[in-house]
C-alpha cells in the first residue's frame, strides 16, 4: 500500500514538474500593454487636410494606447468636411475603437450617421469603416436602419461603399416609403 501511495506521490510530482516547464517565465507580462499610454478627458481634436478642417472628433474620453495603435473615446461625436469645406459627415456612438495602423474605426452602440451629401441617415448598434476601402459594414445579423428621402428600410448583411456610393443588406429588409399625393397647386 505504501508502495502505492509512494508511486502515486512520484507520478504526481512528475507530472507538476512536466506542466510547469511548459509556461515560458522569460517572457514576462508587460504591464504597460494594457495601460493606457495617453488619457484625455472631455477631448477634441481636429485634423485639417490642405490647411482646411477635414475631421473634428469630441469624446468624453479618449485612451490610447502603445502596444497595436489602438485608441478608443468614450461618447465621441464626429464631424467630416467636403473638399469644399463643407459639412459632410455628422456622427455619434458610444464607443468608437481605432486601429489608426489598419485605418479601421468600429463604432458601437447607439450609433447615428448623418450624411447631407447623400442625404442618408444610419441608425445601427455596430459599425465597422475601412478607411483603405471605403467600406461601412455591419455583421450579417446586426440590424441597420437607412433613412433617405422619404424611405425607411431596415435590414441585416448592411454593407456600403464610398467609392460607389451605394449600399445593400443581404437579407431580411423591410422598409417604408412615404410618399407627396398631393397635387400640384396651381
Amino acid at each position: 500500500m505504501k508502495k502505492n501511495v509512494s508511486m502515486c506521490l512520484a507520478i504526481f510530482s512528475l507530472s507538476l514538474l512536466t506542466f510547469s516547464c511548459s509556461l515560458k517565465y522569460e517572457e514576462g507580462v508587460n504591464i504597460e500593454d494594457k495601460m493606457p499610454e495617453l488619457v484625455f478627458t472631455n477631448a477634441e481634436f481636429n485634423r485639417y487636410k490642405n490647411a482646411n478642417l477635414s475631421m473634428q472628433l469630441k469624446s468624453e474620453q479618449v485612451e490610447q494606447y502603445k502596444d497595436n495603435g489602438s485608441t478608443y473615446a468614450r461618447n465621441p461625436n464626429f464631424s467630416t468636411w467636403d473638399n469644399e469645406n463643407k459639412l459632410d459627415t455628422t456622427g455619434s456612438c458610444s464607443l468608437l475603437s481605432v486601429n489608426t495602423k489598419e485605418d479601421v474605426y468600429t463604432m458601437f452602440s447607439d450609433i447615428l450617421i448623418n450624411n447631407s451629401s447623400n442625404d442618408v441617415e444610419i441608425h445601427a448598434q455596430n459599425l465597422k469603416y475601412n478607411g483603405n476601402t471605403k467600406q461601412l459594414t455591419a455583421g450579417k445579423d446586426e440590424e441597420v436602419e437607412i433613412q433617405r428621402e422619404g424611405l425607411t428600410l431596415i435590414g441585416t448583411g448592411f454593407s456600403a461603399s464610398g467609392v460607389s456610393n451605394s449600399f445593400s443588406f443581404s437579407s431580411g429588409v423591410s422598409g417604408t416609403l412615404i410618399t407627396n399625393d398631393q397635387e400640384p397647386a396651381e
